[in-house]
């Protein structure tokens, strides 16, 4: 399973002075070569030159300043008794459960942010989106549009955000557009194009056995996809099912019209496609 970024991080200074075991090297490298964030914390930690001088003559002198500075190990540890070295380990147990009982009280304390609100709609969405909201595990949003402008008739919006262990969002915008708008649109969304995305997730198409109009699809983190919204002329609905870890942690049949869902999506904790993939791994 993919390490949090907040469990990472914490165990970074470890990995950098190569004082992990083989299984926790294993598992922080198949996070970095998928997250950009943490490895540029890494090579800011590997940049950075101790600025104090120090000694360790007492295993409790090392764990009081590895608390004293974050536990960061900018140099290399030489002459470490083997003493020292099993108190080290032992603080190391101790921090990392630590690490795992603050996410589980940031589990139990995160919220759902669920807003109706279409003017708030360049908050969330796109490159000038508020920093929370902009990467979304780097999945392509330009199927939505780029704004709301005036001649655009929103029949309904919602967008929900929830980061219990790492980001996950879920949006839906339905749009109603004059004739020649709508055609303008549908033009805009063929150049999208549709990538693969039958399989992912258990989905097997869309009702109807249409084709959306437009799709991106990431074996990993979801889809972002355009549909003509079921029952309604010249209107469009443009949807984004963005998570990690191979599954929601929220309820996402809780936010959105079925309809609007492809059919067979399964995101559900230990959902079918989760496990082939964690086999394969």
């Amino acid at each position: 399973m993919r390490l949090p970024c907040e469990v990472v991080r914490d165990l970074l200074p470890l990995y950098a002075e190569n004082m992990v075991s083989d299984k926790s090297r294993e598992l922080t490298e198949e996070h970095l070569a998928e997250c950009s964030s943490c490895r540029a914390e890494l090579e800011a930690m590997n940049s950075q030159t101790p600025d104090v001088q120090f000694r360790m003559d007492t295993a409790q002198e090392f764990a009081k300043y590895e608390k004293k500075k974050n536990r960061r190990l900018g140099w290399k540890i030489a002459g470490i008794t083997a003493g020292v070295v099993a108190m080290y380990f032992i603080v190391h147990i101790v921090l990392i459960l630590g690490v795992v009982g603050l996410l589980v009280a940031d589990y139990s304390l995160a919220k759902k942010e669920v807003d109706t609100d279409v003017s708030h709609y360049s908050r969330y969405m796109g490159e000038n989106a508020e920093e929370k909201y902009r990467s979304k595990w780097c999945m392509d949003e330009s199927i939505f549009p780029e704004k709301i402008t005036d001649d655009m008739q929103v029949q309904e919006y919602k967008m929900v955000y929830y980061n219990p262990w790492d980001s996950q969002f879920l949006s839906y915008l339905t749009v109603t557009y004059s004739d020649e708008d709508y055609e303008t649109e549908l033009s805009r969304l063929d150049d999208c194009g549709i990538t693969p995305y039958k399989g992912y997730y258990t989905v097997t198409g869309f009702a109807d056995d249409s084709d959306p109009i437009a799709m991106y699809a990431d074996d990993y983190s979801g889809f972002v996809y355009a549909i003509h919204t079921p029952g309604r002329e010249n209107t469009i609905t443009y949807v984004e099912l963005i998570f990690c870890n191979y599954f929601y942690d929220l309820d996402y049949k809780e936010y959105i019209p079925e309809e609007y869902l492809p059919l067979g999506f399964d995101a559900t904790m230990d959902n079918p496609y989760q496990k082939q993939e964690l086999e394969k791994s």
